[in-house]
């Protein structure tokens, strides 16, 4: 069943080969200090659960999965909104299952560290966990 939901969700989702790198351009490397590593500035950005729940229940049919399944998944921002990502772009929201979900947040936890404290540029770390987020789990271990 897991590899199911797994190829229903690779044709649900935007693939990152095939669009840009979906960002906030008010984010850049020269005012991290006002932005993402602002604590709480997330919460200024992210986007209603009524637009993103709309989304959510959109990628679910297109995977042909029942909507009574929206709580084992959740829409996720690929590149997270921790380290600039669009808070609203589509191209940016991708629909995971709760564990995958629980996994990529601990990653998405640590990288804003890695940028704010200077050990890893905010362009590498948004390019990195748009890629693969698990690969990026490297630049945690920095």
């Amino acid at each position: 069943m897991r590899r199911l939901l797994a190829v229903a969700l690779a044709f649900a989702a935007p693939t990152a080969l095939a669009q840009r790198l979906p960002l906030n351009p008010a984010v850049t490397q020269d005012n991290i200090a006002e932005t993402i590593c602002l604590p709480g500035w997330t919460r200024t950005v992210r986007p209603p659960v009524s637009y993103t729940n709309a989304i959510k229940r959109e990628r679910l049919l297109a995977a042909g999965l029942p909507l009574d399944l929206m709580a084992d998944f959740q829409l996720d921002h690929t590149v997270p909104l921790s380290l600039g990502g669009a808070p609203d772009d589509p191209h940016n929201l991708a629909l995971m299952d709760r564990d995958e979900a629980e996994a990529k947040d601990r990653i998405e936890r640590c990288l804003p560290h890695a940028v704010c404290d200077g050990r890893v540029p905010l362009e590498a770390a948004q390019q990195a966990i748009w890629r693969d987020w698990r690969a990026a789990a490297t630049f945690c271990a920095r």
